[in-house]
């Protein structure tokens, strides 16, 4: 579980170097003067330098396209882009500072960013090799265009929420009509820039300008309908479309040619895969693949090879071979890791799932893909993300730790945080015939054990461990439905029922049970009230919060003491910000 949740904060700085988390905190506390201790002059055309690099128009583009909404300036015009702007030259002087520490000459990097090369280099060749021979119709680009969400920009609203119980019980309650979008961002949303806007944004947004995972999940609802609870970068969200308008296909006209052209490319992609494996004349080295298979069968996912062992081919083709590393490689990246395998196994992975990449690999660099732009752009950009990744293990790492007293000041100073639902708790037995429900009512009503009636008989999942004993909570209502609207009528301490439940949910029942519907008889015990949760049910939650908190405050040292560090090898080109941000206000 410690790993998990290191893994876990881990990836949460990455996601703050690269998307400028905090930035108004970053920025509030600094002079008037954005580099005061010297810095560097900046010509030409470059919006700022950092050591014998630049920053380009491009490059920044590329970063302020990817900072989510809460972490935008609050400003407007040139003073946003500047803000923006020292992030990602903070970013730059922290990569700066894991190369003076050395981290740049670690092994797992050049792999690594080995690995990334790879994958750039094949995309790229698919593009240039096989891409060119693709030819698209206007009327296959019209009939793209008619069935993709390209064709509308979206007016969406979210709610931001710290996890996914919070999520569904917000879900629950705009769905159940309880509650509106608007009344639940006003009151739950973390965004503060939406959310006292009733969750709305400020602008439509086109599809090329959303996440993977924001498209798909909302650009397909219809106008004033909710999504359901989804995982973003920032932590949990709700969102609902408030309009959509059509925008001219010309607008789109290259998002859609991108669109048509990647499925025709995936097409031609598998015919060039199957004749390039052909071609190769791939052949088994028997007795090695043999050695391979025992050694991988007795230790799944790390075989217990020698050096030399591993350095030996496994296939062999023309002008190359596969080694057994390679093979071991293979199918580790092919998620086989403690499977038991054969060579009818090894022979379908390694040849139809890892050797054609292996071979697009050696044709793109033979074709010179590994000098293209776009390949040592996105080399450069994970070297980066893997030296900050570096310099936060071996700088901040250790002093995240959190003591019971950090996380209980936490704990006092946010309340609101640490709030528990109102609970309806009651003993139930509920069973799949009527006549079984009868029966066992006037068992109850004549003085026999109910936990025990309930142990012996109910189909609600866990009874036969809690003696039927539950407790509710609004946002699950779709897991109780008619009990729980029955218990909020229902007098306490008096037996109910039985109530008609029209197909339970199975989850909620023993092994899954799939009814058309089931009977339940119950009793209210206790009802509690909204209540702030106690510290020691809360101690892990308030620990995760203190440590987001002492992070940022950490990060923000960090780039302060980087900018004093390196003063005379960073500037911002205050002249071309000017004229980059008076072009954009005239778009």
């Amino acid at each position: 579980m410690k790993r998990i949740a290191k893994d876990l904060w881990r990836a949460e700085f990455i996601l703050v170097a690269s998307a400028c988390i905090g930035l108004a905190g970053c920025t509030a506390e600094q002079p008037d003067e954005l580099n005061p201790w010297g810095g560097l002059k900046v010509e030409g055309t470059a919006l700022a330098k950092v050591g014998q690099g630049e920053i380009d128009e491009r490059e920044y583009r590329r970063y302020e396209a990817n900072i989510q909404t809460q972490h935008r300036s609050p400003n407007e015009g040139v003073e946003k882009y500047r803000e923006h702007l020292l992030t990602l030259i903070d970013i730059k002087l922290m990569v700066r500072e894991a190369e003076e520490r050395g981290l740049d000459k670690s092994p797992e990097l050049a792999n690594a960013l080995e690995r990334t090369e790879h994958k750039a280099m094949v995309e790229a060749f698919m593009q240039e090799k096989i891409g060119l021979n693709i030819e698209i119709t206007e009327a296959e680009l019209r009939a793209t265009f008619d069935a993709h969400p390209a064709r509308y920009a979206v007016l969406g609203a979210h709610i931001l929420l710290r996890d996914r119980a919070q999520a569904d019980s917000v879900h629950t309650e705009i769905e159940q009509g309880r509650a509106t979008f608007e009344e639940m961002a006003r009151k739950h949303s973390l965004d503060e820039n939406t959310g006292k806007e009733g969750g709305v944004f400020e602008t439509y947004y086109a599809y090329d300008r959303v996440s993977d995972e924001i498209y798909k999940r909302v650009f397909s609802l219809d106008v004033g309908k909710v999504s359901e609870p989804f995982r973003s970068p920032q932590g949990w969200e709700v969102a609902k479309v408030v309009d959509k308008k059509l925008v001219p296909f010309e607008k789109y006209r290259t998002v859609i040619q991108r669109v048509t052209f990647l499925k025709k490319l995936e097409e031609l992609k598998r015919s060039h895969i199957a004749e390039l494996v052909e071609k190769s004349n791939l052949r088994p080295v028997v007795e090695n693949l043999y050695r391979f298979i025992a050694a991988w069968n007795e230790n799944p996912g790390s075989p217990k090879l020698t050096p030399e062992e591993l350095a030996k081919p496994l296939y062999t083709y023309e002008d190359g071979m596969i080694s057994l590393q390679q093979g071991s490689y293979l199918l580790h990246n092919i998620q086989l890791g403690h499977v038991q395998v054969d060579s009818t196994l090894i022979e379908d992975k390694v040849r139809n799932k890892g050797v054609s990449d292996l071979l697009l690999g050696i044709a793109a660099k033979e074709a010179g893909l590994d000098d293209r732009p776009i390949v040592q752009e996105q080399v450069k950009a994970e070297r980066e993300r893997l030296l900050v990744e570096g310099l936060w293990d071996e700088l901040l790492e250790t002093q995240l730790k959190i003591n019971e007293v950090e996380a209980r000041a936490h704990y006092d100073a946010h309340p609101e945080m640490y709030k528990m639902p109102e609970e309806i708790i009651i003993q139930e037995i509920m069973v799949a015939d009527i006549d079984l429900a009868n029966s066992l009512l006037h068992e109850v009503r004549a003085g026999a054990d109910m936990a025990d009636l309930a142990t012996r008989h109910s189909i609600r999942r866990y009874s036969d461990e809690n003696g039927g004993l539950y407790a509710m909570r609004s946002f699950e209502k779709i897991v109780y439905n008619e009990v729980m609207d029955a218990a909020v009528k229902a007098p306490d301490n008096e037996l109910q029922g039985p109530i008609e439940l029209v197909k339970p949910m199975p989850s909620a029942l023993r092994d899954q049970l799939v009814l058309d519907r089931a009977f339940s008889i119950f009793k209210v015990l206790q009802r509690l009230p909204e209540r702030v949760q106690t510290f020691e049910l809360s101690q892990r939650k308030a620990e995760y919060f203190a440590r987001q908190e002492k992070q940022q405050d950490q990060l923000q040292k960090l780039n302060l003491e980087l900018r004093r560090k390196y003063n005379k090898d960073w500037g911002i080109n205050d002249r071309a910000l000017q004229e980059y941000a008076e072009v954009l206000s005239i778009r």
